[in-house]
Formats: structure tokens, sequence, C-alpha cells
């Protein structure tokens, strides 16, 4: 849940935007993104190695950096700093787009992520991206 939840205990569109993208997570991942203290070591590892088995492989990378940019501003701590539902709407449309245009002239088959994501919903976030040869989107 959205940290203001509990000190404010209001529903705002912030706290709606927190809660999507936790299922955002839970979607790619196939399991609840919050674990138990016993397995911690969930949260350490990167998001991409997290991903469901049963979408592994199809996620086309540029895909995947516009879905994962959007998804961990979506559970960032401070409220003011996650995006509208708008602009997540805009942003996975976008997502959508790039995947649909990567599906359409893959030959190689399956898609390797270029990045490694870890994600501490509601905490500070580590982003970085190994693939530096891509183009710009």
């Amino acid at each position: 849940m959205a940290r203001e939840l509990f000190t404010d205990d209001a529903i705002t569109e912030k706290s709606d935007v927190y809660s999507f993208g936790m299922v955002l997570l839970e979607v790619v991942c196939g399991r609840k993104y919050i674990t138990m203290p016993a397995e911690r070591e969930f949260l350490e590892k990167p998001v991409e190695e997290k991903v469901d088995a049963s979408i592994k492989g199809k996620i086309a990378p540029k895909c995947w950096e516009v879905f994962i940019d959007i998804t961990k501003r979506c559970v960032m701590y401070e409220p003011d700093e996650r995006p509208t539902m708008g602009e997540v709407e805009v942003q996975l449309e976008h997502a959508l787009s790039l995947q649909e245009q990567a599906d359409i002239t893959n030959t190689n088959g399956d898609y390797t992520l270029p990045s490694t994501t870890v994600i501490h919903p509601g905490a500070e976030l580590v982003y970085s991206t190994e693939d530096s040869d891509t183009e710009e989107m």
C-alpha cells in the first residue's frame, strides 16, 4: 500500500497510481510483488529475473524500457513524484505500440531484456541499462 494510506488514511489519485504500479509488477512477475521478510532475496533480484515464465522472452526491449519506467514511477515513495493515471495510460499505450512494431519485424524469436531493474516499492529505486548500443526511441 502507498505510504500515505498509513499516515493520512486517505485514498487519493496518487495512492491509486501506486496500487496500479504494484498490479503491473504482479502481472509481469506472475505473483505478488510484496513478499514476507523470509523472501527478502526476491526483492533484491532484478525484475527481469522475476518475469513470469509464460511471457519471458516475449517482451521487446524497447517496450520493456517504457513499461518498467512508468511502473517504477508509479511506486515512487513521494506521491508528488508519481505520474497521473492519464500519463500511465499514454505510456502503456506507447509500450504496446512498441511491442506490436517489434513483433512485426522480429525474425529472431525470443527477446532478451537489456536492463537490470531492482524495485523496492515506496523506496529509492535503482535502474541501470546495460545495453549501450540500442537506438533512441
